[in-house]
């Protein structure tokens, strides 16, 4: 078992807050403020995973996935936002 860390760092200015939701192989780990940022640390098996993330923006959901490879030592990923296309950029840092 090693611990996957995921951060998306607090946005800097928004007018409204959204709601954001970020899963791992499906299971919701993180619930709350977009605004606020998350950072999350799960104990996880070595292998293949899968991160989600969903932004509610009233009917609006913006979803985007990530497949990450996790190993015996600890692993950090972080979520960088898209001002311009107004969801998570397809890259993870730190993947």
């Amino acid at each position: 078992m090693a611990n996957l860390r995921i951060v998306f760092p607090k946005p800097g200015f928004y007018i409204i807050d959204v709601r954001l939701q970020v899963l791992l192989d499906g299971f919701v780990v993180y619930d709350g403020s977009f605004k606020s940022g998350a950072d999350v640390t799960v104990p996880v098996a070595a292998g293949l995973h899968r991160i989600e993330s969903w932004i509610h923006l009233s009917a609006i959901v913006r979803r985007r996935h990530w497949e990450v490879s996790v190993g015996d030592t600890p692993v950090t990923v972080g979520l960088a936002y898209s001002r311009f296309w107004g969801n998570f950029k397809k890259q993870l840092s730190g993947a």
